[in-house]
């Protein structure tokens, strides 16, 4: 028998344990990218905000200039992917010019031994009853605008239309290239919406603390009398009547925003503040020496931001339909003006001539609104899993 199975240990190993210390950050989005589906909503925010920058990228032409200011012939031009219109025209030069170039174009065609650029596909003049029709004041024509301006080129020397880039979307009343007009006014609404946001949840949120901490006081009862007057009266009409004074400029409205929309996040703050203030983890933050300021944001704000977030999607979608109004109650009166509202505007009038106007304007508004609102929704419910 081997004696040496039985023996005492001689020295006790020992497991060696390291106690890994992760920030609330780190913690937050290693919550965050644990589930499935925030990895799907993150994926999907990110690629409409890539889509929006990338689509930014191929603007060529302004965004509130004619593509050329001394012809109507680049007004109103169809999407470049769907040329070929039907139009009424009254009698007159434009109609006569468009019957000139046409027979210009021809000749020189024929004499070139070459297929014409230019050609009007149907004149109700005279392709539907003849001499019947002849001589209506409405006269419906079917031709490529695009080749018009090719064909004016070629056969109009004293009057040549320089197009640098062709419209993908096409054009609207005044020659205005929609696809640079939807896409910057999009983006720098949008921009504006969101630096307003930011400003009155900082705002908002300091008011509040201000006032739970002081409601004795003068200045924390002035306070809350001013958001008191402020939410009296609805937010539109504040914002409409600051926009007359300080311009529709994306300027004008940032600051119109800032100086009202606080109140909502004001509110949500009080609320909160009030009911957090009375937890005994204030106490403990006074008695290590912390004020009423660092207790604010150090402690509260981290608190609230939940509540805040879900604020934010609720206020993005208001906003947009209070910069979208300045242009219907027609307090945008130059109709070259880069707003939302013009956009839509725009978009509505023309939706018969060109749809794609309205799709594009559509779809844009509501994929970003969406993207912002899932992501939001699950930043809270990340932040908060209580609330989820």
């Amino acid at each position: 028998m081997n004696n040496n199975l039985f023996k005492f240990v001689k020295e006790k190993k020992t497991v060696k344990t390291y106690a890994i210390h992760q920030s609330q950050m780190k913690l937050f989005w290693k919550r965050f990218f644990s589930k499935k589906l925030n990895i799907a909503i993150f994926t999907f925010f990110i690629l409409v905000i890539l889509a929006m920058l990338i689509m930014l990228a191929f603007i060529k032409n302004p965004a509130n200039q004619s593509l050329n200011e001394q012809s109507i012939y680049v007004n109103n031009l169809p999407p470049y992917f769907n040329q070929v219109i039907e139009r009424n025209f009254e009698r007159g030069q434009e109609l006569n010019f468009i019957r000139e170039i046409a027979n210009k174009e021809l000749t020189r065609s024929f004499e070139a031994n070459e297929q014409p650029v230019f050609r009007i596909l149907y004149d109700s003049a005279f392709d539907l009853g003849g001499s019947l029709t002849t001589n209506t004041d409405i006269v419906i024509l079917r031709y490529n605008p695009y080749d018009l301006i090719k064909a004016i080129n070629l056969n109009n020397a004293s009057d040549k239309i320089n197009v640098l880039h062709m419209p993908f979307l096409g054009t609207n009343n005044n020659g205005i290239d929609i696809y640079s007009r939807l896409n910057i006014s999009i983006f720098i609404t949008i921009l504006t919406i969101i630096l307003a946001i930011a400003f009155n949840i900082f705002i908002g949120f300091s008011f509040a603390s201000l006032y739970v901490f002081n409601k004795n006081k003068w200045y924390g009862i002035l306070v809350d009398k001013i958001a008191t007057i402020l939410t009296s009266i609805p937010e539109i009409i504040w914002i409409l009547l600051l926009c007359i004074f300080f311009g529709t400029n994306w300027y004008g409205i940032l600051i119109s925003f800032i100086l009202i929309s606080w109140t909502s996040y004001y509110e949500i703050s009080k609320n909160e503040i009030s009911i957090l203030s009375k937890n005994e983890f204030i106490l403990a933050s006074k008695s290590i020496g912390l004020n009423n300021i660092q207790i604010t944001y150090r402690k509260l704000f981290k608190l609230i931001l939940p509540s805040i977030l879900i604020l934010v999607t609720d206020r993005l979608a208001i906003n947009i339909l209070i910069v979208s109004s300045l242009a219907f109650l027609d307090l945008i009166n130059n109709s070259n003006n880069i707003n939302i509202g013009n956009i839509l505007k725009e978009a509505l009038q023309s939706a018969k001539n060109n749809p794609w106007y309205l799709i594009f304007t559509t779809m844009y508004i509501a994929m970003f609104c969406l993207s912002f609102k899932l992501f939001n929704v699950v930043l809270s419910q990340t932040y908060n899993p209580k609330n989820g």
